[in-house]
């Protein structure tokens, strides 16, 4: 439905610009006025009889050539003139507005079209198009039972950090083809992401092995960090780099906090290297969580508490002691 929209905007703005696209090209000329070439020819033939001329015809001639200039002039203000209409165009900020009129006709077109409950944002009416979505790809798995139906279920789940969905698809993979390194593979990542560390980290150390995807390897170093086997986690990590893994800036980040953990300078890195750095970034500069150094919400301690203990969206909770969390929070509080 969307696309629909889009494309009725796209043909609105496609007409417009079809409308204005004359005012972008010159105007046809008018025929040259043959007047001022007259006017110039009299105007030399005067000049030259004058010389030979005295007396009152002498004056005469030469009002004759001060009107003729006089016009000459008028003529050549007027010729300008037009010159300068001809060279209007439809202006830059012309196409501005009509960009700017557009975005706001798509706007109003997705804000009072797209369907959506009473009263809903469009947040949600996306929301819920997503919810349809899912669940028609849950009544497809469900009707043809084959692995790839569940596959694309889970995997359109697991977009959506809907994880406990995706991890039911995953596993009816896993039933059917219990070859699929991709299941596994996706099934260890949402381990590690409920905060199962150890059984993510025995999964994906078997599943890597076959499967040629780097996504596993950054889990499997992620999970083994949280473990505290850091020197099992830059084996890993170093593993994901070499077979070409795209987020290279980050898991190099990671492996020298891998590294810094094995000398860390103070209770709170040992335990923000243990279970934050590997969403978090290895100085809290954000990974697949977000960025923690000088986040606004380190100056109310009480709702980092709230969300390390009891996890939110797809961070799980993190089991803390209370000398563990005080530590933490005043490492945080030097990023």
């Amino acid at each position: 439905m969307i696309l629909v929209y889009l494309a009725v905007v796209g043909s609105l703005l496609l007409a417009l610009a079809v409308v204005l696209a004359p005012l972008r090209k010159a105007p046809r000329p008018f025929p040259e006025n043959p007047r001022p070439q007259e006017l110039r020819i009299e105007l030399e033939a005067l000049k030259r009889e004058v010389k030979e001329l005295s007396g009152p015809e002498r004056v005469r001639l030469l009002k004759r050539i001060a009107w003729i200039e006089r016009e000459l002039g008028i003529v050549r203000q007027r010729e300008a003139a037009r010159a300068d209409r001809a060279r209007v165009r439809f202006p830059a900020w012309g196409a501005l507005l009509l960009a700017a009129g557009g975005i706001v006709l798509a706007a109003v077109l997705v804000q009072y079209t797209l369907p959506r409950l009473p009263g809903g944002t469009v947040t949600e009416a996306f929301a819920l198009e997503e919810a349809r979505t899912l669940r028609s790809l849950q009544a497809r798995a469900e009707r043809e039972n084959t692995p790839e139906a569940w596959l694309a279920y889970a995997d359109y789940a697991f977009e959506l950090r809907d994880l406990e969905r995706a991890a039911q698809g995953y596993a009816r993979v896993i039933e059917l083809d219990p070859r699929n390194p991709r299941a596994y593979r996706r099934y260890g990542m949402i381990l590690f992401f409920a905060g199962r560390a150890k059984e993510a980290a025995e999964i994906l150390s078997v599943v890597t092995r076959v499967d040629p995807d780097p996504e596993g390897l950054l889990f499997l170093g992620n999970a083994y960090f949280q473990l505290g086997e850091y020197e099992r986690a830059i084996a890993a990590w170093k593993e994901y780099l070499s077979r070409g893994g795209e987020s290279r800036e980050r898991v190099e980040s990671l492996i020298e906090a891998a590294r810094a953990r094995l000398t860390a300078r103070s209770p709170g890195e040992a335990v923000f290297a243990q279970k934050c750095a590997a969403c978090h970034g290895a100085q809290g500069e954000g990974g697949i969580g977000p960025k923690l150094a000088k986040n606004p919400i380190l100056n109310v301690p009480e709702a980092v508490i709230e969300i390390v203990r009891n996890g939110r969206g797809a961070m799980p909770a993190i089991p803390m002691t209370d000398e563990e969390m005080t530590a933490l929070l005043a490492f945080l509080r030097e990023l």
